[in-house]
C-alpha cells in the first residue's frame, strides 16, 4: 500500500496564519445531501473552517435519522460521491478540515473514528490520528499509535519516512520534558489585539510592527431577508509599543490594501518598508513581497516588487531585513531551492535595491518547509522555523551561527522546550541587542483552539550574581557606605540601589538586563558611573567587576589640603636621622610611612627631600654624604608607591644646623645627632 501524505499543501502566510475565512449564512438546499455537497465543495476550495461547519451539519442531520447505518461498518452506498460511504467520507474530511485549520482537538476526535475505516480507502487516517495526539500533548498514546502504524507500513515511502520523523520528534519531546529546570519563560503578550496577532518585527527601540486579523463591521446582504452578512476578515499591519510583554497604543497602518488582499510581516531597511501581501487564487494563497518608501509626507503607495524579490509562478513571503540593511531574508518556493519553501536572501545596495538573490543552502533548508527567518547580528545567528527536522512537532524554531554572504552555517539547533511546543512555533525575533535569547517575541498556536497564531513574550531563565568593590582613587583604600545605583543602560530605569559594606564591597542579583550602569556616590567624593555588558548563559553565573574608584571632590580636596599645609607649617618636618658618617636610615620608619599615606591621600602634592650633616669633615665630603641620605629616603618612598616625579632631592650638607654643636667651646654630641638628618617640605600641590 503506497501512502502519500497531504502534509502542508497551503502556501505563503496562509500556512500558519489565521486561516482567514468568510462564513456565509446561506444554507445549501437538499437536506443531508445538500450539507454534504456544500462541505465537499468548500473542502476542495481549501476553505476548511467553513467546510468543517457544513460537515458537522451533515453529521448532525445524519444522527437525527433513527435508522442510520452503523458508522463503523462499510455502510450503505448511495448515489452521492460515486458510491463512497458518505458517513465515512464526511468523518474523514471533517477530520482533515479541522487539522488543516489547526483545530487539533476536534481533528483528533474524528481521526480516531476514521482510523477504524478501511485502510485501502483511508490509508493516512491512522497516521494523522497519531499526529493529532502529539499536537494535543498525548505523547504516550501518539507513540503507541504511530509505532503500530509503522510496523504495519514497512515501506520507505513518504508515509514511512514521515512516521519515522514523527517518532524521532516524540523521542526528542520526551527528552525535552525530562529536563528539571526550564530554560525560558514563554508567556502570552498582553493586548486586546493579540487574539489573532503574529508575525512581529522590531521597528525602532520598543516599537513593534505586527500582523493581526481585523474583522470589519457586518454589512447588510442583498437577500430577501436583509440579514447581516459576515464580511471577510482581513490581515493588516499594526504598530504598538512593547514593554515587558505588554502591547500599548496599538494602531493600524493605513497601507491602502486593495479589497480581497491581506498584509503581513513588515521589515525596515533605511527608508524602505518591505512586507508581504497575499490573496486567495483558486483556493490557494498567492503571496508576494511589496515595498513602500518613507517620504516627507508619509509612506508612499506600496508597490509589488519585481525580480529577484518575486519570481513568476512562485510565492515570496516573510521578509526580514538585517540591522545593517545589507540583506533581506525571506521564504520562497521558487525554483532552485532545496525543498518546498526555503530560506533565501537578497543582497541590498545602499538604497535597499536588490543586487542578487541566493538560496541559504542545504545546511539550513530541508526537503520540507523553512519559514520566518530573522537574524541576530551580534551573535551572527540566523533563526527560522522548519517542519523538516527532528523537533517538538509542527513547525519548530531553530538557530544556526554562520555567515550570510558565504552561506557557511553550523548545523542548526532546536531551540527546545518551552520555546517550541507540540504545535506551530515561529517568527522569533530577539528584543535584546546583545543576547539572542535573553528577551524576545515569537508566535505560536499552542494555546489556541484552531484558527490563529498569537504573540508570546520570551524571557530567558537567567540570573547574574554581580559583585565588586569601590575604592579611593588616590589611596586605593576601600570606601564603605558608598551608594550604588544600578540602572538599565538602555532605558535609564533604576533597577535597584545598594550600599557598600565596611570593606567597600557590593553584591546584587540581576536578571534579563544585558547592559547596566553602576552610579557610585559618596559625600566629599565626585560621583562616578560605569557601563557594563553581560554575555548571558542560561542558569546562574557570578560576575566579578573590576574595582570602581572615586576621586575626592575638588572643593573638599582644596579645603583639606589647605589644612594639611597649615599643619605642616606648625610641626616638625624631620623624616629620618642618621649615625655618624652613615647614610643608612637610623631607627623607626614611622615618619616616612606617615608621609607615604599623606602623599597618597593628596596625589597632587610634590615634596622636596633635603639632606643634612654635622660640621665634622670637609664641606665637599658632607655634601656627598647628605646626597646619599636623600637618596636613601627617596628610594624608600618610591618602594612604597610614591611616584619619583613627585619627589625632589637636594643635599644641603653641614649648613643650617638645628642646634649649635659647641657650647662654651665644648663639643655638644646631642646637637650633632639632631643635625644629621633628612627633612621634607612641600614644593607644589594643585588644588
Amino acid at each position: 500500500m503506497n501512502v502519500k501524505l497531504n502534509t502542508f499543501p497551503l502556501v505563503a502566510l496562509a500556512i500558519i496564519s489565521c486561516h482567514i475565512f468568510v462564513f456565509t449564512n446561506a444554507v445549501a438546499q437538499g437536506g443531508q445531501q445538500g450539507y454534504f455537497n456544500k462541505a465537499e465543495q468548500l473542502h476542495r476550495q481549501q476553505k476548511y473552517v467553513e467546510a468543517a461547519q457544513y460537515y458537522e451539519k451533515y453529521l448532525a442531520s445524519e444522527r437525527s435519522v433513527t435508522a442510520k447505518a452503523d458508522p463503523f461498518a462499510v455502510g450503505k452506498k448511495t448515489g452521492v460521491n460515486n458510491g463512497v460511504n458518505v458517513h465515512q467520507q464526511a468523518v474523514y474530511n471533517l477530520a482533515e478540515s479541522y487539522r488543516l485549520s489547526h483545530d487539533y482537538n476536534n481533528a483528533e476526535k474524528y481521526y480516531k473514528e476514521a482510523a477504524t475505516f478501511s485502510e485501502e480507502i483511508y490509508p493516512a487516517a491512522v497516521y494523522w490520528y497519531g499526529i493529532t495526539l502529539r499536537a494535543n500533548q498525548k505523547y504516550a498514546e501518539a507513540i503507541e499509535v504511530l509505532s503500530t502504524y509503522r510496523e504495519k507500513h514497512g515501506q520507505m515511502d513518504e508515509a514511512g519516512l514521515a512516521t519515522d520523523r514523527e517518532l524521532l520528534n516524540l523521542s526528542f519531546i520526551k527528552a525535552q520534558l525530562s529536563q528539571t529546570r526550564p530554560g525560558f519563560f514563554v508567556t502570552p503578550v498582553s493586548s486586546p489585539t493579540n487574539s489573532s496577532a503574529y508575525a512581529q518585527t522590531l521597528r525602532t527601540g520598543d516599537t513593534v510592527v505586527f500582523t493581526a486579523i481585523q474583522k470589519p463591521a457586518a454589512t447588510v446582504a442583498a437577500s430577501s431577508k436583509g440579514a447581516p452578512a459576515d464580511p471577510p476578515a482581513r490581515a493588516r499591519l499594526f504598530e504598538a509599543i512593547q514593554q515587558d510583554g505588554i502591547l500599548q497604543n496599538a494602531g493600524e497602518w493605513n497601507s491602502g490594501t486593495p479589497e480581497g488582499f491581506h498584509d503581513g510581516l513588515a521589515t525596515f531597511a533605511g527608508n524602505k518598508m518591505f512586507f508581504t501581501r497575499w490573496t486567495d487564487v483558486n483556493g490557494k494563497s498567492a503571496a508576494a513581497l511589496y515595498a513602500a518608501e518613507r517620504k516627507e509626507q508619509g509612506w508612499s503607495t506600496p508597490v509589488k516588487l519585481g525580480e529577484p524579490f518575486n519570481m513568476p509562478g512562485s510565492g515570496s513571503t516573510q521578509p526580514f531585513a538585517t540591522r545593517d540593511g545589507k540583506y533581506l531574508l525571506f521564504s520562497s518556493d521558487r525554483a532552485g531551492g532545496v525543498g518546498k519553501y526555503d530560506i533565501w536572501f537578497i543582497e541590498l545596495d545602499s538604497d535597499a535595491n536588490a543586487l542578487t538573490a541566493k538560496n541559504m543552502g542545504n545546511v539550513i533548508n530541508t526537503v520540507e518547509d523553512e519559514f520566518a527567518p530573522s537574524y541576530h547580528a551580534p551573535g551572527k545567528t540566523v533563526i527560522f522555523s522548519s517542519n523538516g527536522r527532528t523537533g517538538m512537532g509542527g513547525l519548530d524554531i531553530y538557530y544556526s551561527r554562520g555567515s550570510i554572504i558565504m552561506s557557511d552555517w553550523n548545523t542548526p539547533a532546536n531551540a527546545g522546550s518551552p520555546i517550541n511546543s507540540s504545535k506551530d512555533d515561529l517568527y522569533y525575533i530577539s528584543t535584546d541587542e546583545d543576547n539572542l535569547w535573553n528577551t524576545g517575541l515569537m508566535s505560536s498556536d499552542r494555546d489556541t483552539s484552531g484558527c490563529c497564531l498569537a504573540m508570546y513574550s520570551v524571557r530567558q531563565n537567567n540570573k547574574q550574581y554581580i559583585n565588586g568593590k569601590v575604592i579611593d582613587c588616590a589611596t586605593q583604600k576601600p570606601l564603605p557606605d558608598v551608594t550604588i545605583d544600578i540602572k538599565d543602560t538602555r532605558t535609564g530605569k533604576l533597577v535597584r540601589s545598594e550600599k557598600t559594606d565596611q570593606q567597600g564591597g557590593y553584591a546584587f542579583e540581576m536578571s534579563n538586563i544585558s547592559r547596566y550602569t553602576i552610579v557610585a556616590g559618596k559625600k566629599s567624593y565626585d560621583t562616578t558611573s560605569k557601563d557594563y555588558l553581560v554575555r548571558m548563559e542560561a542558569g546562574k553565573e557570578t560576575i566579578h567587576n573590576e574595582p570602581l574608584c572615586l576621586n575626592i571632590r575638588l572643593s573638599d580636596y582644596a579645603d583639606s589640603l589647605q589644612q594639611v599645609l597649615n599643619n605642616l607649617a606648625n610641626t616638625s618636618s624631620t623624616l629620618a636621622q642618621f649615625g655618624y658618617n652613615k647614610s643608612a636610615i637610623n631607627g623607626s620608619f614611622a615618619q616616612l610611612d606617615s608621609l607615604v599615606l599623606l602623599m597618597k591621600q593628596y596625589p597632587t602634592m610634590k615634596i622636596e627631600i633635603g639632606g643634612y650633616t654635622d660640621t665634622k669633615g670637609t664641606e665637599e665630603y658632607n655634601l656627598v654624604l647628605a646626597q646619599k641620605r636623600v637618596d636613601a629616603c627617596i628610594n624608600y618612598l618610591v618602594r612604597k608607591g610614591i611616584g619619583r616625579d613627585r619627589l625632589a632631592g637636594k643635599a644641603y650638607g653641614e649648613c643650617c644646623p638645628l642646634e649649635p654643636e659647641t657650647i662654651d667651646g665644648k663639643d655638644n654630641p646631642a646637637a650633632r645627632e639632631k643635625n644629621r638628618r633628612v627633612e621634607y617640605k612641600l614644593v607644589g600641590a594643585d588644588r
